[in-house]
């Protein structure tokens, strides 16, 4: 199950990254270098300003989930929105 669990955050990460690529304009650093209600997605590379982010999308803290709620397994950096 753990490995199902990391094969999934890890296509989710990966799609995530690869469909912002091409939008991406300017790295982010912190929240307030977003603006419009966007936060700094820190889980992407680069990190990039987006809408908070729905359930099951990559995330490092609660900040970017629209629950504010991510859930990083124990031992993780990266975890997911609730």
């Amino acid at each position: 199950m753990t490995n199902k669990f990391l094969l999934s955050m890890a296509m989710i990460v990966s799609l995530s990254f690869l469909s912002q690529v091409s939008f991406a304009t300017d790295e982010c650093k912190d929240d307030k270098d977003c603006k419009d209600g966007n936060v700094c997605i820190l889980a992407l590379t680069p990190h990039i300003c987006k809408a908070p982010q729905e359930a099951g999308a990559a995330c490092k803290r609660d900040a970017v989930c629209a629950s504010k709620k991510c859930e990083i397994p124990e031992g993780k950096e990266i975890g997911a929105c609730k």
